[in-house]
Protein backbone atom coordinates (compact mmCIF):
# COMPACT_ATOMS: atom_id res chain seq x y z
CA UNK A 1 0.00 0.00 0.00
CA UNK A 2 1.08 3.65 -1.18
CA UNK A 3 0.49 5.79 2.08
CA UNK A 4 -0.83 9.07 0.78
CA UNK A 5 1.05 11.94 2.09
CA UNK A 6 0.20 12.76 5.65
CA UNK A 7 -2.14 15.73 6.24
CA UNK A 8 -1.37 18.08 9.09
CA UNK A 9 -4.53 20.53 9.77
CA UNK A 10 -3.23 24.00 11.79
CA UNK A 11 -4.84 23.86 15.13
CA UNK A 12 -7.68 26.48 16.49
CA UNK A 13 -6.41 29.48 18.49
CA UNK A 14 -8.20 27.83 21.90
CA UNK A 15 -7.86 29.55 24.96
CA UNK A 16 -6.20 26.84 27.04
CA UNK A 17 -6.35 28.46 29.98
CA UNK A 18 -9.74 29.72 29.91
CA UNK A 19 -10.97 26.07 29.10
CA UNK A 20 -8.92 24.57 31.97
CA UNK A 21 -10.84 27.03 34.15
CA UNK A 22 -14.01 26.36 32.58
CA UNK A 23 -13.19 22.22 32.90
CA UNK A 24 -12.26 22.91 36.85
CA UNK A 25 -15.83 24.77 37.25
CA UNK A 26 -17.42 22.17 35.95
CA UNK A 27 -16.31 19.84 38.56
CA UNK A 28 -16.29 22.48 41.37
CA UNK A 29 -20.17 23.40 40.71
CA UNK A 30 -20.65 19.27 41.12
CA UNK A 31 -18.64 19.22 44.21
CA UNK A 32 -20.82 21.50 45.82
CA UNK A 33 -23.87 20.16 44.25
CA UNK A 34 -23.30 16.75 45.76
CA UNK A 35 -21.91 17.81 49.40
CA UNK A 36 -18.67 15.99 48.71
CA UNK A 37 -15.07 17.92 50.39
CA UNK A 38 -12.99 15.95 48.25
CA UNK A 39 -13.52 14.10 44.46
CA UNK A 40 -10.27 11.63 43.71
CA UNK A 41 -9.62 10.62 40.46
CA UNK A 42 -8.18 7.64 38.34
CA UNK A 43 -10.03 7.37 35.08
CA UNK A 44 -7.74 8.96 32.35
CA UNK A 45 -10.31 10.80 30.64
CA UNK A 46 -11.36 12.48 34.43
CA UNK A 47 -7.66 13.27 34.95
CA UNK A 48 -7.71 15.09 31.36
CA UNK A 49 -10.75 16.66 31.80
CA UNK A 50 -10.09 17.95 35.79
CA UNK A 51 -6.60 18.78 35.16
CA UNK A 52 -5.42 18.83 31.37
CA UNK A 53 -3.50 15.50 32.77
CA UNK A 54 -2.09 13.51 29.68
CA UNK A 55 0.40 11.41 30.41
CA UNK A 56 0.29 7.82 29.91
CA UNK A 57 -3.28 7.74 29.59
CA UNK A 58 -3.77 4.34 28.12
CA UNK A 59 -1.36 3.02 31.14
CA UNK A 60 -3.29 4.68 33.73
CA UNK A 61 -6.45 2.60 32.51
CA UNK A 62 -4.78 -0.17 32.88
CA UNK A 63 -2.52 0.38 35.68
CA UNK A 64 -3.84 3.09 38.11
CA UNK A 65 -0.26 5.32 38.64
CA UNK A 66 -2.03 8.45 39.73
CA UNK A 67 -5.04 9.77 42.05
CA UNK A 68 -5.69 13.52 41.69
CA UNK A 69 -7.11 15.05 44.54
CA UNK A 70 -9.61 17.86 44.01
CA UNK A 71 -10.25 20.53 46.72
CA UNK A 72 -13.48 22.24 46.74
CA UNK A 73 -11.09 25.82 46.55
CA UNK A 74 -9.68 24.49 43.26
CA UNK A 75 -6.54 23.19 43.86
CA UNK A 76 -5.59 20.20 42.50
CA UNK A 77 -2.82 17.50 44.31
CA UNK A 78 -1.38 14.68 42.10
CA UNK A 79 -0.42 11.68 43.62
CA UNK A 80 2.59 9.50 40.92
CA UNK A 81 3.04 11.71 38.44
CA UNK A 82 6.58 11.15 36.29
CA UNK A 83 6.99 14.48 35.24
CA UNK A 84 6.09 17.88 37.68
CA UNK A 85 5.89 20.29 35.56
CA UNK A 86 2.14 20.90 35.11
CA UNK A 87 0.68 24.40 34.98
CA UNK A 88 -2.72 22.85 36.53
CA UNK A 89 -1.14 20.75 39.33
CA UNK A 90 -0.58 22.87 42.63
CA UNK A 91 1.78 19.74 44.16
CA UNK A 92 2.96 16.71 43.50
CA UNK A 93 3.33 13.49 45.54
CA UNK A 94 4.35 10.13 45.85
CA UNK A 95 2.04 7.33 43.97
CA UNK A 96 -0.62 5.53 46.42
CA UNK A 97 0.39 2.09 44.24
CA UNK A 98 -3.34 0.85 44.09
CA UNK A 99 -2.43 -1.78 41.31
CA UNK A 100 -0.07 -5.32 41.84
CA UNK A 101 2.33 -4.21 39.61
CA UNK A 102 3.44 -1.33 41.84
CA UNK A 103 1.78 -2.50 45.22
CA UNK A 104 2.22 -6.79 45.29
CA UNK A 105 -0.36 -8.83 46.10
CA UNK A 106 -1.37 -7.03 49.45
CA UNK A 107 -3.29 -4.08 48.29
CA UNK A 108 -4.93 -3.55 51.72
CA UNK A 109 -1.74 -2.04 52.64
CA UNK A 110 -1.58 0.46 49.69
CA UNK A 111 -5.03 1.13 50.26
CA UNK A 112 -4.55 1.92 54.25
CA UNK A 113 -1.98 4.67 53.03
CA UNK A 114 -4.34 6.02 50.33
CA UNK A 115 -6.94 6.37 53.12
CA UNK A 116 -4.81 7.68 55.49
CA UNK A 117 -4.02 10.45 52.57
CA UNK A 118 -7.71 10.79 51.79
CA UNK A 119 -8.87 11.96 55.35
CA UNK A 120 -5.75 14.41 55.41
CA UNK A 121 -6.96 16.09 52.61
CA UNK A 122 -10.70 16.08 53.15
CA UNK A 123 -10.89 15.73 57.09
CA UNK A 124 -12.51 13.56 59.41
CA UNK A 125 -15.95 11.88 58.95
CA UNK A 126 -15.79 13.46 55.06
CA UNK A 127 -17.78 12.88 52.14
CA UNK A 128 -15.56 12.02 49.61
CA UNK A 129 -16.42 10.98 46.00
CA UNK A 130 -13.78 8.51 44.14
CA UNK A 131 -13.81 7.15 41.28
CA UNK A 132 -12.09 3.65 39.54
CA UNK A 133 -11.04 1.79 42.83
CA UNK A 134 -10.19 -1.69 44.25
CA UNK A 135 -12.66 -3.01 46.57
CA UNK A 136 -9.43 -2.50 49.23
CA UNK A 137 -9.75 1.39 48.98
CA UNK A 138 -13.33 1.45 49.58
CA UNK A 139 -13.52 -0.58 52.73
CA UNK A 140 -10.15 1.03 53.63
CA UNK A 141 -11.66 4.48 53.54
CA UNK A 142 -14.62 3.82 55.02
CA UNK A 143 -12.89 1.95 58.18
CA UNK A 144 -11.50 5.48 58.71
CA UNK A 145 -15.28 6.94 58.71
CA UNK A 146 -15.49 8.55 55.40
CA UNK A 147 -18.38 8.41 53.33
CA UNK A 148 -17.71 6.97 50.20
CA UNK A 149 -19.80 8.11 46.91
CA UNK A 150 -19.22 7.30 43.91
CA UNK A 151 -17.38 10.26 41.61
CA UNK A 152 -18.39 9.20 38.02
CA UNK A 153 -21.58 10.55 38.20
CA UNK A 154 -20.30 13.96 39.48
CA UNK A 155 -17.91 14.15 36.33
CA UNK A 156 -20.13 13.00 33.54
CA UNK A 157 -22.39 15.88 34.69
CA UNK A 158 -19.76 18.06 34.52
CA UNK A 159 -18.81 17.07 31.31
CA UNK A 160 -22.62 17.32 30.04
CA UNK A 161 -22.38 20.95 28.45
CA UNK A 162 -19.72 22.06 26.26
CA UNK A 163 -17.62 25.70 26.21
CA UNK A 164 -17.20 27.55 23.30
CA UNK A 165 -13.52 26.53 23.34
CA UNK A 166 -14.61 22.33 24.00
CA UNK A 167 -16.46 22.68 20.64
CA UNK A 168 -13.74 24.41 18.86
CA UNK A 169 -11.58 21.79 20.12
CA UNK A 170 -14.18 18.83 18.98
CA UNK A 171 -14.41 20.28 15.67
CA UNK A 172 -10.61 20.21 15.20
CA UNK A 173 -10.44 17.06 16.57
CA UNK A 174 -13.32 16.47 12.94
CA UNK A 175 -11.08 18.27 10.58
CA UNK A 176 -8.51 15.62 11.64
CA UNK A 177 -10.67 12.63 11.01
CA UNK A 178 -12.13 13.58 8.16
CA UNK A 179 -8.49 14.35 6.45
CA UNK A 180 -7.93 10.98 7.74
CA UNK A 181 -11.02 9.23 6.05
CA UNK A 182 -9.67 11.47 2.99
CA UNK A 183 -6.41 9.68 3.18
CA UNK A 184 -7.67 6.04 3.72
CA UNK A 185 -10.59 6.90 0.81
CA UNK A 186 -7.05 7.49 -1.24
CA UNK A 187 -5.72 4.55 -0.29
CA UNK A 188 -8.85 2.27 -0.75
CA UNK A 189 -8.43 -0.37 -3.95
CA UNK A 190 -8.62 -4.02 -3.82
CA UNK A 191 -6.01 -5.74 -2.30
CA UNK A 192 -5.43 -3.59 0.44
CA UNK A 193 -5.68 -5.07 3.92
CA UNK A 194 -8.33 -3.88 6.72
CA UNK A 195 -5.27 -2.90 9.16
CA UNK A 196 -3.58 -0.93 6.48
CA UNK A 197 -6.82 0.99 6.24
CA UNK A 198 -7.29 1.47 10.02
CA UNK A 199 -2.87 2.49 10.09
CA UNK A 200 -4.24 5.30 8.04
CA UNK A 201 -6.47 6.98 10.89
CA UNK A 202 -4.18 6.31 13.59
CA UNK A 203 -1.45 7.98 11.43
CA UNK A 204 -2.94 11.22 10.62
CA UNK A 205 -4.18 11.13 14.06
CA UNK A 206 -0.66 11.30 15.91
CA UNK A 207 0.87 13.38 12.61
CA UNK A 208 -2.18 16.06 14.63
CA UNK A 209 -0.98 15.53 17.88
CA UNK A 210 -3.65 13.48 18.50
CA UNK A 211 -4.00 10.73 20.83
CA UNK A 212 -5.40 7.30 20.30
CA UNK A 213 -8.41 5.03 18.49
CA UNK A 214 -10.85 3.90 21.46
CA UNK A 215 -11.33 0.97 18.60
CA UNK A 216 -10.70 -1.02 15.93
CA UNK A 217 -14.05 -0.96 13.85
CA UNK A 218 -12.80 -1.31 10.50
CA UNK A 219 -14.52 -4.65 8.64
CA UNK A 220 -14.99 -5.05 4.74
CA UNK A 221 -16.98 -7.94 2.55
CA UNK A 222 -19.00 -10.75 4.48
CA UNK A 223 -17.63 -9.35 8.04
CA UNK A 224 -19.52 -6.10 7.68
CA UNK A 225 -22.76 -7.90 9.49
CA UNK A 226 -22.92 -8.23 12.00
CA UNK A 227 -21.30 -5.10 13.52
CA UNK A 228 -18.56 -5.02 15.90
CA UNK A 229 -15.75 -7.34 13.87
CA UNK A 230 -12.55 -5.60 14.56
CA UNK A 231 -10.02 -4.99 11.60
CA UNK A 232 -7.87 -7.87 10.23
CA UNK A 233 -5.33 -9.04 7.59
CA UNK A 234 -8.23 -9.59 5.00
CA UNK A 235 -7.83 -7.94 1.70
CA UNK A 236 -10.70 -5.60 0.52
CA UNK A 237 -12.35 -7.05 -2.92
CA UNK A 238 -13.61 -5.56 -5.51
CA UNK A 239 -17.80 -4.62 -5.10
CA UNK A 240 -17.08 -5.22 -1.11
CA UNK A 241 -18.76 -2.60 1.16
CA UNK A 242 -16.26 -1.48 4.02
CA UNK A 243 -17.42 -0.06 6.94
CA UNK A 244 -15.75 1.96 9.99
CA UNK A 245 -16.28 3.90 13.26
CA UNK A 246 -13.51 6.46 13.63
CA UNK A 247 -13.65 6.13 17.44
CA UNK A 248 -10.76 9.18 17.28
CA UNK A 249 -9.56 10.74 20.49
CA UNK A 250 -7.78 13.92 18.61
CA UNK A 251 -6.23 16.74 18.86
CA UNK A 252 -6.89 17.77 22.52
CA UNK A 253 -8.00 15.12 23.59
CA UNK A 254 -11.73 15.28 22.35
CA UNK A 255 -13.20 12.81 20.18
CA UNK A 256 -14.50 13.03 16.35
CA UNK A 257 -16.96 9.65 16.37
CA UNK A 258 -17.91 9.39 12.22
CA UNK A 259 -18.90 6.28 10.80
CA UNK A 260 -19.04 5.39 7.22
CA UNK A 261 -19.96 2.80 4.56
CA UNK A 262 -18.02 2.79 1.37
CA UNK A 263 -18.51 0.79 -1.82
CA UNK A 264 -14.94 -0.70 -3.12
CA UNK A 265 -14.57 -0.25 -6.88
CA UNK A 266 -15.86 1.65 -9.66
CA UNK A 267 -18.71 -1.04 -9.70
CA UNK A 268 -22.47 -0.51 -9.28
CA UNK A 269 -23.67 -1.06 -6.09
CA UNK A 270 -25.95 -4.30 -5.55
CA UNK A 271 -29.66 -3.95 -4.97
CA UNK A 272 -29.01 -5.42 -1.07
CA UNK A 273 -25.99 -3.16 -0.23
CA UNK A 274 -28.06 0.35 -1.77
CA UNK A 275 -31.41 -0.90 0.35
CA UNK A 276 -28.76 -0.96 3.66
CA UNK A 277 -27.65 1.98 2.75
CA UNK A 278 -30.32 4.10 2.42
CA UNK A 279 -32.22 2.91 5.16
CA UNK A 280 -29.11 3.55 7.46
CA UNK A 281 -28.77 7.08 6.16
CA UNK A 282 -32.45 7.78 6.59
CA UNK A 283 -32.49 6.92 10.01
CA UNK A 284 -29.37 8.87 11.46
CA UNK A 285 -31.34 11.79 9.36
CA UNK A 286 -34.54 11.47 10.87
CA UNK A 287 -33.03 11.12 14.63
CA UNK A 288 -30.94 13.82 14.24
CA UNK A 289 -33.73 16.15 13.66
CA UNK A 290 -34.95 15.39 17.32
CA UNK A 291 -32.08 16.73 19.06
CA UNK A 292 -33.68 19.64 20.58
CA UNK A 293 -33.06 21.76 23.94
CA UNK A 294 -35.73 20.38 26.32
CA UNK A 295 -36.20 17.16 24.63
CA UNK A 296 -36.16 14.67 27.09
CA UNK A 297 -34.17 11.09 26.45
CA UNK A 298 -37.01 9.18 26.77
CA UNK A 299 -38.89 11.25 23.90
CA UNK A 300 -36.28 10.40 21.54
CA UNK A 301 -36.53 6.84 21.96
CA UNK A 302 -39.90 7.40 21.61
CA UNK A 303 -39.40 9.61 18.81
CA UNK A 304 -36.86 7.71 16.99
CA UNK A 305 -37.05 6.49 13.55
CA UNK A 306 -38.38 2.73 13.18
CA UNK A 307 -36.67 -0.02 11.11
CA UNK A 308 -38.47 -3.21 10.09
CA UNK A 309 -38.46 -6.17 12.37
CA UNK A 310 -35.46 -7.68 9.95
CA UNK A 311 -32.55 -5.49 11.26
CA UNK A 312 -33.81 -5.49 15.19
CA UNK A 313 -31.65 -8.05 16.01
CA UNK A 314 -28.54 -6.81 14.50
CA UNK A 315 -29.40 -3.06 15.32
CA UNK A 316 -26.50 -0.61 16.88
CA UNK A 317 -26.06 -0.93 20.82
CA UNK A 318 -27.65 3.00 20.77
CA UNK A 319 -29.12 5.35 18.40
CA UNK A 320 -27.51 8.66 20.21
CA UNK A 321 -25.32 9.36 22.62
CA UNK A 322 -22.83 11.72 24.21
CA UNK A 323 -19.55 12.90 22.81
CA UNK A 324 -16.59 15.17 24.30
CA UNK A 325 -13.25 13.61 25.41
CA UNK A 326 -14.80 10.25 24.66
CA UNK A 327 -17.74 8.39 24.77
CA UNK A 328 -20.07 10.05 27.37
CA UNK A 329 -23.17 10.53 29.01
CA UNK A 330 -26.34 10.05 28.17
CA UNK A 331 -26.79 6.95 26.31
CA UNK A 332 -30.47 7.15 24.09
CA UNK A 333 -31.15 3.14 23.86
CA UNK A 334 -33.78 2.04 20.98
CA UNK A 335 -37.68 1.87 22.22
CA UNK A 336 -37.21 -1.96 22.42
CA UNK A 337 -34.41 -1.69 25.06
CA UNK A 338 -35.78 1.54 26.67
CA UNK A 339 -37.21 -0.75 29.57
CA UNK A 340 -33.73 -2.70 30.54
CA UNK A 341 -31.60 0.64 30.02
CA UNK A 342 -33.06 3.29 29.62
CA UNK A 343 -32.89 6.66 32.02
CA UNK A 344 -34.48 9.98 31.86
CA UNK A 345 -32.80 13.19 31.37
CA UNK A 346 -32.80 16.40 28.96
CA UNK A 347 -31.13 17.87 26.64
CA UNK A 348 -29.37 21.33 27.41
CA UNK A 349 -27.71 23.52 24.30
CA UNK A 350 -24.18 22.81 24.41
CA UNK A 351 -24.51 19.10 24.39
CA UNK A 352 -22.77 17.18 21.49
CA UNK A 353 -24.36 13.69 20.57
CA UNK A 354 -23.47 11.46 17.77
CA UNK A 355 -26.24 9.35 15.99
CA UNK A 356 -25.90 6.23 14.77
CA UNK A 357 -27.06 3.52 12.69
CA UNK A 358 -26.07 0.29 12.06
CA UNK A 359 -28.42 -1.77 9.49
CA UNK A 360 -27.62 -5.72 8.90
CA UNK A 361 -30.11 -8.00 8.11
CA UNK A 362 -30.92 -11.00 10.57
CA UNK A 363 -30.91 -13.17 7.60
CA UNK A 364 -27.53 -12.23 6.27
CA UNK A 365 -26.12 -10.17 3.61
CA UNK A 366 -24.06 -6.70 3.88
CA UNK A 367 -24.45 -4.37 6.87
CA UNK A 368 -23.85 -0.34 6.90
CA UNK A 369 -22.68 1.91 9.38
CA UNK A 370 -23.52 5.23 9.60
CA UNK A 371 -22.87 7.76 12.06
CA UNK A 372 -22.57 11.98 12.52
CA UNK A 373 -22.19 14.56 15.37
CA UNK A 374 -24.51 16.76 16.40
CA UNK A 375 -24.49 20.18 18.24
CA UNK A 376 -27.55 21.10 20.20
CA UNK A 377 -28.22 25.06 20.26
CA UNK A 378 -31.17 26.86 20.49
CA UNK A 379 -31.74 27.18 16.83
CA UNK A 380 -32.09 23.76 16.50
CA UNK A 381 -29.27 20.50 16.07
CA UNK A 382 -26.31 21.49 14.28
CA UNK A 383 -24.55 18.89 12.13
CA UNK A 384 -20.81 19.02 13.17
CA UNK A 385 -19.59 16.21 10.87
CA UNK A 386 -19.27 16.99 7.33
CA UNK A 387 -17.72 13.99 5.46
CA UNK A 388 -19.83 12.91 2.20
CA UNK A 389 -22.19 10.12 2.02
CA UNK A 390 -21.96 7.75 -0.91
CA UNK A 391 -23.90 9.17 -3.94
CA UNK A 392 -23.80 6.04 -5.81
CA UNK A 393 -25.41 3.95 -2.72
CA UNK A 394 -28.05 6.81 -1.88
CA UNK A 395 -29.37 7.32 -5.75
Amino acid sequence: MTVPAVPVIPAPAVDIDRLRRYRLARVLDQMVRHDVALVVLLDPVSLRYAADWREYALYQSHIQTYTLFVHPDGRLVLHGAYATDHPTISDFRPTHALNSFDGGFDPARAAARFAADVEAAAGDGARVAVEQVNPSATIALEARGLTVVDAEPLVEQARFVKSADEIACIRHSIAVAEAAMDAMRAALRPGVTENELLAVLHHVNVANDGDWIDGRMLCSGPRTNPWYQMATHRRVEDGDLLAFDTDMVGPFGYTADISRTWLVGPRDPAPDQRDRYQRAHAEITANAELLEPGRTFRELSEKSFRQPPQFLAHRYTCLAHGVGLTDEYPRIPYPCDWADSGYDGELQVGNVLTVESFVGSDRGGPGVKLEDMYLVTGAGPERLSAYPFEEALLS
